[in-house]
């Protein structure tokens, strides 16, 4: 079963104009995920993940707590985020990818 099928909330149900699946079993799900400037995704969840940026930029995470974090990503990076919801939206110039490999099972 796809994960998007299981989380009305997903990524890819919410912001399908960011988030591409482009392969998925049963342990995991990679996304391309793609950020224009000034693009936005609205409040969507994640699980367990692994990010490697391929074009870099600007983001801003909203948290459901109303917190908010500004995070600069490099092309080449290499980030991990457990299961969690977020917001995000480009702040900077440049259009922001990455290859998002979600784990299946790490909730």
């Amino acid at each position: 079963m796809s994960i998007q099928d299981e989380h009305k909330d997903d990524a890819v149900n919410v912001a399908p104009h960011i988030h591409e699946v482009i392969f998925e079993d049963d342990k995991l799900r990679v996304l391309k995920v793609t950020v224009g400037p000034q693009a936005k995704a609205e409040m969507h969840w994640h699980p367990r993940n692994i990010n490697y940026i391929t074009k870099s930029g600007k983001l801003r995470f909203n948290k459901p707590d109303g917190t908010s974090i500004d995070v600069d990503l490099a092309e080449g990076q290499v980030t991990s985020a457990d299961t969690s919801s977020h917001a995000v939206e480009n702040i900077g110039d440049t259009t922001v990818e990455t290859i998002q490999v979600e784990l299946k099972g790490e909730s």
